[in-house]
C-alpha cells in the first residue's frame, strides 16, 4: 500500500497497521487495511494478532478498526483519543479513535427503467457507436464527447462523489466523466468491495445527469490480472450494459508490452465477456502508455464499437504522436483520448498549453473524445485542484483551480475557442483507400517490428515501494516520442518519415 511518510516511519517501528493512506478519503471508504509489505511485517504482524479480509477488517475477536486521523489506524480492542504515550517520539499526533466500518457493496442504485434527462447529452446523442474512424450518435451524426478523468480511486476518493459529477455537469459542462479505478497498490486486487461501490455512485451519478461515463481498469498490467478483469467486467456490464451512457475501457495503460502476443489476447477476452451482455462502447489500451496506436490498428481486435486508446501529455507528447494517431486513423480504426495532461508525462512540470491547444485543435478536427487528467488535489501541475480542496463542492471557486484546472474548465465550457492559439494543426484528410493505410504499417511493421517486450529501466514499478507519486510516472516516455530507442519509436518514425514522403498516396 501507499504509505504516507509518518505512517511509514510507525510502521518501521511496528507500533502501527496503516490504512488507507489519503487524507481524502472518506470515512465510509477507509476499511482498517493491514499493511501489505514485504519487508515490514512478517512474525511481527502476525504476533500482533490482526487479520485484515478483503471485506471486512480487524477479526480479532474484540477489536475494532480505530483511526489515527486520516492516515493511520489499527485493530485494537479499545481506543482513547488523544496523544498516546507508546507511540515513537516525534510521531506522537492525537488518536481521533474514530471506527472505521467495512464497506459493503450494494450494486447499483439506479432503476433499470431510468431515462436521461430531457436535453441531456445522452438525451440527445443516445447509444454511442462506431463507423469508421468516428463516433456517432443516434442521429448519424459524429459525436465528440470532452470531460474529466477522476484520480485513481484508491488515492483520490474524496472526490468520487455524485456532488463532484453534478458541479462537473453544472459548470464544467463535461459530457463525460472517466471512473479511473485503481487495480494495483491498494485497489481493486486489495480491496474489490470498496472500489466498485465508489465506480457505482460516479457511475449511478453519471446516468442521473444523463451524462456519459467510462468505467476504467486503471492497470499497468492488466494481462497478468486477466481473471479478475473479467468477473470485474462481467459483473459491470451485466450491471450496466442496458444504459447507453456507460462505456468500458479495459486497459488504462499497458508499458512495452508487445500487441499482438500480449496485449490483444487480454483485450480480447474481456471484449467477448462484456459483449455477453451489451453493444455499448468498448475502449482498448495500446501498447507503450497507449501511444502506439497505429499497431492497433494494423492488427484490430474482433468486435464491433471498438475504439482504441490514445493518452497524450502536451510537454511530452507532440507532433510525432500526433503523427501516430493520424496514421491509425486513415487505418480506419476510432480513438478515444480517455486521459490527457497539459504539463509532462509524470503528471508534473512545466505546462505546455500552446502544445495543448495543437493538440485540442487536432482532436476537435478527428472527431475524438478525451478527458483531462486530472480532478484531484495532489500536488502536481496537471492536477485540476489545488492541495487541500476539501468537500462540499459548494464552497468551490475558480481560486480553487491550479492554472491547468482554470484552463481545462475554460476549454470545456468553450470559452477558449477553436483555433485560438498562435500555432495551428495541419488540415490531414481521410484516406480514400482504407486498405492502402493499413497496408502501409503493416508493410512498416514487417520492416521493424513490433514494440519491444523488454521494459526499459524505471518502466516498472516496484509494489513493494512505489506510491501514488511513482505509479504515474511515466518515466521513459519522453525518451520514446524522441525515438531515443525501443523498436517501438523506430516503427513510429518510419510511419511518420513515410507518410509524409507519400501523402499523395495515402492523404488523398
Amino acid at each position: 500500500l501507499v504509505l504516507d511518510r509518518e505512517c511509514l516511519a510507525q510502521c518501521k517501528n511496528f507500533t502501527e497497521r496503516c490504512c488507507r493512506t489519503s487524507s481524502s478519503l472518506a470515512p465510509s471508504l477507509r476499511p482498517c487495511w493491514l499493511l501489505r509489505r514485504r519487508t515490514l511485517l512478517g512474525e511481527t504482524a502476525r504476533r500482533a494478532g490482526t487479520i485484515v479480509g478483503r471485506r471486512g477488517c480487524c477479526a480479532a475477536v474484540g477489536h475494532k478498526c480505530f483511526a489515527k486521523g486520516n492516515f493511520c489506524a489499527r485493530c485494537l480492542p479499545s481506543c482513547k483519543p488523544g496523544i498516546r504515550s507508546e507511540d515513537p517520539e516525534g510521531l506522537r499526533t492525537p488518536w481521533s479513535c474514530e471506527v472505521l466500518e467495512p464497506v459493503e457493496f450494494k450494486g447499483a442504485q439506479i432503476l433499470a427503467s431510468f431515462t436521461a434527462p430531457a436535453g441531456s447529452p445522452v438525451d440527445v446523442h443516445g447509444a454511442i457507436r462506431v463507423e469508421g474512424n468516428k463516433l456517432l450518435g443516434k442521429h448519424g451524426q459524429p459525436v465528440r464527447l470532452r470531460g474529466m478523468s477522476l484520480f485513481w480511486s484508491q488515492w483520490g476518493s474524496t472526490y468520487w462523489s455524485e456532488d463532484v459529477v453534478d458541479w462537473l455537469v453544472k459548470d464544467w459542462k463535461v459530457t463525460m466523466i472517466r471512473a479511473a479505478m485503481g487495480v494495483e497498490s491498494g485497489g481493486y486486487l486489495e480491496s474489490g468491495e470498496v472500489e466498485k461501490q465508489r465506480v457505482v455512485t460516479v457511475v449511478d451519478a453519471a446516468i442521473r445527469n444523463g451524462i456519459y461515463v467510462v468505467i476504467d481498469w486503471h492497470d499497468h498490467h492488466a494481462q497478468s490480472h486477466k481473471d479478475e478483469a473479467r468477473a470485474f467486467f462481467d459483473e459491470m456490464a451485466s450491471m450496466y450494459g442496458g444504459f447507453p451512457n456507460v462505456f468500458f475501457e479495459i486497459f488504462n495503460e499497458p508499458l512495452q508490452e508487445s500487441w499482438s502476443e500480449h496485449i490483444k489476447p487480454y483485450e480480447q477476452v474481456i471484449v467477448s465477456t462484456i459483449r455477453q451482455h451489451t453493444d455499448n462502447l468498448i475502449i482498448c489500451g495500446t501498447p507503450t502508455w497507449s501511444q502506439d496506436v497505429e499497431l492497433a490498428a494494423s492488427d484490430p481486435l474482433q468486435s464491433h464499437n471498438l475504439a482504441y486508446t490514445l493518452h497524450f501529455y502536451a510537454t511530452s507528447h507532440k507532433e510525432f504522436l500526433r503523427t501516430k494517431a493520424q496514421v491509425a486513423l486513415n487505418m480506419g480504426v476510432a480513438l478515444f483520448a480517455s486521459e490527457w495532461g497539459t504539463c509532462s508525462a509524470d503528471g508534473d512540470g512545466a505546462l505546455n498549453l500552446e502544445e495543448t491547444r495543437i493538440w485540442l485543435n487536432f482532436l476537435e478536427e478527428n472527431h475524438i473524445s478525451d478527458a483531462n487528467w486530472a480532478l484531484n488535489d495532489k500536488a502536481e501541475s496537471c492536477s485540476a485542484l489545488l492541495p487541500g480542496t476539501q468537500l462540499p463542492v459548494t464552497g468551490w471557486s475558480t481560486d480553487l483551480l491550479t492554472e491547468s484546472g482554470r484552463f481545462v474548465r475554460a476549454s470545456l465550457r468553450g470559452e477558449l475557442g477553436q483555433g485560438s492559439s498562435k500555432a495551428t494543426v495541419e488540415q490531414q484528410h481521410q484516406p480514400t483507400d482504407e486498405a492502402g493505410g493499413r497496408k502501409l504499417a503493416m508493410t512498416l511493421r514487417d520492416e521493424f517490428g513490433e514494440s519491444s517486450t523488454t521494459p526499459t529501466a524505471g518502466s516498472e514499478f516496484d509494489d513493494a515501494d512505489a506510491g501514488s507519486d511513482d505509479i504515474d510516472n511515466h518515466e521513459d516516455e519522453e525518451t520514446l516520442v524522441d525515438g531515443a530507442h525501443g523498436t517501438s519509436s523506430h516503427f513510429a518514425l518510419a510511419v511518420a518519415l513515410v507518410a509524409a514522403s507519400s501523402a499523395s498516396r495515402f492523404w488523398a
